[in-house]
């Protein structure tokens, strides 16, 4: 009888921690943060500290992540979280850049792997490989490099549209259906993967752009803002992203974080 009921006992703690923990997990806040181009021209980072940071204060960034802590996550894994109820890491993160930019390539590739951390880069598909020109601000990475990124498992390559159209007020059926489908099969072909993952351009994004994209069969749809963190029960069809701007030092770029935990 005693045996009996010591395991009753340790079958009831065992669902008590597990019901306990699975509640803890349902309030994880996950902060996604938004990087685009690194470069070591000091006038791009005073013009536009929203689109820049140096290669110097990038690896600033990412260690001063490390030494607090910061876990960073994929996209699956908050998916994987959200819809299985998969337990994440303690103070988890998803960093990511638009565009891209080969400076990711060259400066932020090396320095994630280095100190092993993860990161996604929405691209630009029709945009790959491109050099600077009346459209073009900055080089962009080429097929073969985003194919040595993604096969490392640092860096996922997900969709940030065709050709950067904004559709913010877009109306235009076609033209949106060309954008988020276009890029999802680029992606798809050229990397041999599942593109699941799509950010809008300038962050804009109506009620028809984010239905059209669920039907293009991406299962995350993302903005942009300092407007808060994610976590379990919102929708997935808006996550929620943090810019950083380049000139933050330690202390800021952490105060940005906390600031949007909410």
């Amino acid at each position: 009888m005693r045996k009996k009921l010591f395991s009753i006992l340790i079958v009831f703690a065992i669902c008590f921690s597990t019901y306990h923990f699975s509640r803890a997990q349902e309030h994880v806040k996950v902060p996604i943060i938004l990087y685009h181009n690194i470069t070591t021209d000091e006038r791009d980072l005073s013009d536009k500290p929203l689109l820049n940071i140096t290669p110097e204060n990038f690896r600033v960034h990412m260690q001063t992540l490390k030494n607090e802590g910061w876990n960073t996550i994929s996209f699956q894994d908050y998916y994987n979280h959200v819809t299985h109820n998969t337990a994440l890491p303690n103070k988890p993160i998803i960093i990511t850049f638009d565009d891209g930019y080969l400076s990711n390539y060259i400066y932020a590739f090396p320095v994630l792997k280095e100190l092993g951390m993860k990161a996604t880069i929405f691209t630009v598909a029709g945009r790959v490989g491109e050099g600077v020109s009346l459209e073009v601000t900055y080089p962009h990475f080429t097929w073969e490099q985003a194919k040595d990124m993604e096969n490392s498992g640092v860096i996922s390559i997900e969709s940030h549209s065709n050709m950067h159209y904004n559709m913010s007020n877009s109306s235009d059926i076609d033209r949106l259906q060309v954008e988020l489908r276009r890029s999802k099969f680029l992606i798809e072909k050229h990397l041999n993967k599942e593109c699941a993952v799509f950010a809008f351009p300038f962050g804009g994004k109506t009620d028809l752009a984010r239905e059209l994209g669920k039907q293009a069969g991406y299962k995350m749809l993302c903005l942009v803002g300092d407007v808060g963190s994610n976590s379990a029960g919102e929708d997935l069809d808006r996550l929620k992203r943090i810019t950083i701007r380049g000139y933050e030092s330690p202390e800021q770029l952490i105060n940005t974080i906390t600031k949007n935990l909410i």
